[in-house]
Formats: structure tokens, sequence, C-alpha cells
């Protein structure tokens, strides 16, 4: 079985897909990714083949800007985030569609797997030539896109012949109960995060003797301003008798400031490597790296950011996984009140290894692919 796997420029929708596309070339199957140019490193550190739809693209830009190069207004409020992120999505499609239905054409796939954010091309060119499309959902709190995206992608829905943007043929769920409603009719898929291989820091296999506290905004929101914020977090947690990961772009660490001597390291970090070596975390709330402290049942306080999962970081509090601090009311008395909760309290730990448990029920990326051959075998029928 030839399959097709599209996303758009990103890490954190691609790396959801990564366990998947490799469970399909573990069995024997045959995977190209389909993606713009410049996000050529990244598939090739996941060890899976690349089929460039475009020319280098910069998903700031196409977010940012919109088809004429005019500025777009930043939205308002989260509401607003999903008309923005659509049409944002919809842009996408518009640069990639052209692309993406050459290479169907040519490489005639017997299956499209497209992550939730940027499948509309992959969607689109996959009904072109009456191929079944498969949307893998990237984790907790996928934004209402879809009708954005395809009032976006209008112009290029007609030139196709289409009216709208095809339903997809199954849709993999990877947010464990716990988290989210269930997508009705959606197969269940258990969440395994990936991250760039490399090597293990020696400190995260060395024996702890205080508490380890891993300290991130991600990869975008230090981009835009927000080094200044993970410095000053970084500097207040410096009062804890522990020790500090930050994980950060290696270009933006002479942006942090002074830190504090209990920093045992900073600058890039692959979390799937150093989470295993480490007691709690402090985050903006992102799906994937959320996700992957819950698989490893880290306990974690969460700054959530604008367009997170606020629904799901909800449960976890509830659920008593997840210590909460609302933008407004961070401060550094407030975070250091917040990690020292949850490094004090046994509960927080024993709540997040409760969470990773429920996910460790789910069905495993492996289990998936008998169901996509007979979706490919039963289509070819």
């Amino acid at each position: 079985m030839k399959t097709l796997v599209a996303t758009g420029p990103a890490h954190p929708l691609y790396y959801p897909i990564v366990p998947l596309a490799w469970a399909l070339r573990a069995a024997g199957h045959e995977v190209l990714v389909a993606a713009p140019e410049s996000f050529d490193g990244p598939v090739r550190g996941s060890g899976l083949p690349m089929a460039p739809v475009c020319g280098p693209l910069d998903m700031g830009e196409v977010m940012a800007k919109d088809r004429d190069g005019g500025r777009v207004q930043v939205p308002d409020s989260d509401e607003e985030m999903a008309e923005g992120i659509g049409r944002g999505f919809g842009r996408l499609a518009a640069r990639t569609l052209e692309g993406t239905a050459e290479l169907v054409a040519r490489w005639s796939p017997d299956l499209v797997v497209a992550e939730s954010y940027g499948y509309a091309a992959a969607a689109a060119a996959a009904a072109r030539h009456g191929i079944p499309w498969v949307k893998h959902v990237v984790g907790p709190g996928d934004l209402p896109v879809d009708p954005w995206v395809a009032a976006e992608l209008q112009p290029e829905l007609k030139e196709l012949g289409l009216d709208v943007l095809p339903e997809p043929a199954l849709v993999l769920d990877n947010c464990p109960p716990l988290l989210g409603d269930p997508v009705p009719g959606a197969r269940p898929l258990r969440y395994v995060p990936y991250g760039e291989p490399g090597t293990v820091p020696e400190w995260v296999l060395r024996p702890r003797t205080r508490p380890r506290l891993l300290i991130t905004l991600g990869s975008v929101q230090p981009q835009i301003g927000g080094a200044p914020m993970l410095g000053q977090i970084v500097r207040s947690l410096g009062e804890l008798d522990a020790e500090l990961v930050v994980a950060v772009a290696d270009h933006l660490v002479g942006q942090l400031g002074p830190l504090p001597d209990s920093v045992v390291a900073t600058g890039w970090q692959s979390l799937t490597s150093v989470l295993p070596g480490c007691d709690a975390a402090v985050h903006h709330g992102g799906p994937g790296t959320m996700m992957a402290c819950l698989v490893h049942g880290v306990p974690q306080v969460v700054v959530p950011g604008r367009g997170k999962p606020l629904d799901a970081i909800a449960r976890l509090v509830d659920h008593g996984a997840v210590r909460r601090i609302h933008p407004p009311e961070l401060t550094p008395e407030s975070m250091l009140d917040a990690v020292r909760t949850l490094l004090e309290d046994p509960s927080y730990a024993e709540r997040a290894r409760s969470v990773a448990e429920d996910i460790a029920r789910q069905p495993s990326p492996g289990l998936a692919v008998p169901v996509l051959e007979d979706l490919a075998a039963g289509h070819r029928a």
C-alpha cells in the first residue's frame, strides 16, 4: 500500500503523525511525506522521505498576510482564533494545492493521510483523483477551522470542479477520553510523542538528588517576544531547591537574561529524550508539550497561551494533574507557589501517572494499520 502523508510546515502538526507513518513503514508499506520544500529537515530527521509540493514557505508569513500581501488583523479573542487560523490554513492550501495534486497524479497513492489543520490541499487532491483520505487529529483542543479553510479556498476548489472540501473516509482521534469528548465516528488512537532524535544528555540518566523541572514556552511564543517572560519564570524558580532545564531555541538563549546557577541545561531539547529525567514541567499549554508530559506521567504548571486547548487544561486541573495560572495572574510569587505545591503534594504526580495509564490503554498506531489497509482495499474493490 502506498500512503501519502500530507502536512503543513509546522512541527506541532507533523510530529503527532510520525508514529503512524512509522507503523505503516514497519508493516512493509510505502510512505511519502508531502510538504513545502523548507520542511525537508524535520521530515528527513524523522527518517521518512519527502516530496516537496511547493518551494520554501514560511508558515508565519502565510498566517500573518492575506493573499494580496497585506497584514491580517490579529485575533482579539479565543473565539476569533478559529476563523483567523482557518483562513491562514486556507491560504496555505492555495499555495500547495497545485503541487499536491500533481504529486498525487504522479505517485498514485492508495491512501492519503493528513493532519487536522493543513489537510485541505491533500483532501482536495485526493477527491480529484478518487482516493480516500484520512484525517489525523494532532492532539486535544483542535479548533473548529474547517468552515474557514473551505471559505478561503473556494476559488481553487471551483477550478477543481469541487463545491466543498470532501469529508474524510476516516478520522483518527489521538485525544484520550479524559481530555475531551471523542470525535463522533472517529477511531481512537494512542498519542505517541515524537521528538527530533538526538543524543540523550548525560544528566537525564544521572540519579537525581533533588527535583528536576522542565521549563518551556514552546517554539513560537519565545520568537514573538516571549523570551524575556521565559527568563523571568526561570529566575523566579531559582529559589527552589531544584534543577532547572530550559527548553528554548538555541539562538534565543541569550535573550533570557541572567539565569540562576540551578539551571543544568538551556537551548533546544527533545522532549521525548529529557522528560523521563524530569519530575515536573512548566509550559504554555501547547498540545504537543502537554501530551508529551502526560505520556511520561509528569505533573505540570500551565500558563495557557491564546488558542491553546483550554477545555482539556481545565479537565486536567479538575483531575488534579495540573496547576493552572491564568496569564493576567502570572507573577514570580504565583509561579513559585504553584510549582512548590506541585513538587510537595504527591497527589499531582499520582494523578499525572493515572492520565499516562489512560493514554496507554488507547489502541497503538500499529493497530490502526490493518484498518487503513482495509480502507484502501475496499476502495480499490
